[in-house]
C-alpha cells in the first residue's frame, strides 16, 4: 500500500463523500451505488487492484466503511452532538425527546428516543426519523458515552466487529448492518 495514494484518497475523495452526507438521506439506491463505486475505485487505485477484484478485505484493512454505513455513523455523531451539546439550538433539540422524562424511569436512563407518528414516506426519510431509528438500536452503554470521541470510537469499534462477524458468516460476501445483530 502506497501511503501517498492513501493520503490522496483521504484528502480528495473521502472529503467529498463525507461532506454533508448526513443531510442527504433521500438519495436513491442508484445514487448510493455510484458513490460506492467511486469509493471502490479509490481502493483499487490505492492497492493496485484490477477492475473486478473484490475490495472488501481492503475496506477492512483501511478501517473504512461502505458509503451507507459512513453516512449512518455521521448521522449518529451529529445526533449525539444535538442531544448532549448545551449550545445546540433549541429548534434542533426539540425534535428529539427521550422516552420517560422522569429521572427514575428506566427508559430515560437508557436514553431511548421517542418516535413521532408519521404516515408519509417523505417524512420517514427525514433526518429526525432516520437518526432516531439508528440511535435506538445502539446498545445503551454506547448511548451513554461521556464524550463525542468516546461515542465515535465505540460506534466504530462495534461496526467493525459486526462487519467482520457478518463477513465471516456469509463466507466471503461483505455484508454489514448495525441493526442485524443488536
Amino acid at each position: 500500500m502506497n501511503t501517498t495514494k492513501v493520503m490522496l484518497a483521504h484528502s480528495l475523495l473521502l472529503f467529498v463523500l463525507d461532506y454533508a452526507d448526513a443531510s442527504y438521506l433521500r438519495l436513491t439506491e442508484d445514487q448510493l451505488n455510484k458513490l460506492e463505486r467511486l469509493q471502490n475505485l479509490a481502493i483499487r487505485f490505492m492497492f493496485g487492484l484490477r477492475k473486478y477484484d473484490h475490495v472488501s478485505e481492503f475496506l477492512q484493512k483501511l478501517k473504512w466503511f461502505p458509503v451507507r454505513r459512513r453516512r449512518d455513523l455521521h448521522v449518529l455523531s451529529f445526533l449525539y452532538c444535538v442531544l448532549f451539546n448545551p449550545k445546540t439550538p433549541p429548534y434542533l433539540k426539540e425534535k428529539f425527546n427521550v422516552v420517560g422524562t422522569a429521572s427514575d424511569l428506566r427508559s430515560s436512563r437508557m436514553l431511548t428516543l421517542s418516535m413521532q407518528f408519521h404516515k408519509t414516506k417523505f417524512y420517514k426519510l427525514s433526518f429526525a426519523v432516520q437518526a432516531i431509528e439508528l440511535w435506538n438500536v445502539l446498545p445503551t452503554n454506547i448511548r451513554q458515552a461521556k464524550s463525542l470521541n468516546m461515542f465515535k470510537n465505540t460506534v466504530k469499534a462495534l461496526s467493525l466487529a459486526l462487519a467482520f462477524i457478518l463477513r465471516n458468516k456469509t463466507t466471503g460476501f461483505y455484508f454489514f448492518s448495525i441493526y442485524s445483530l443488536i
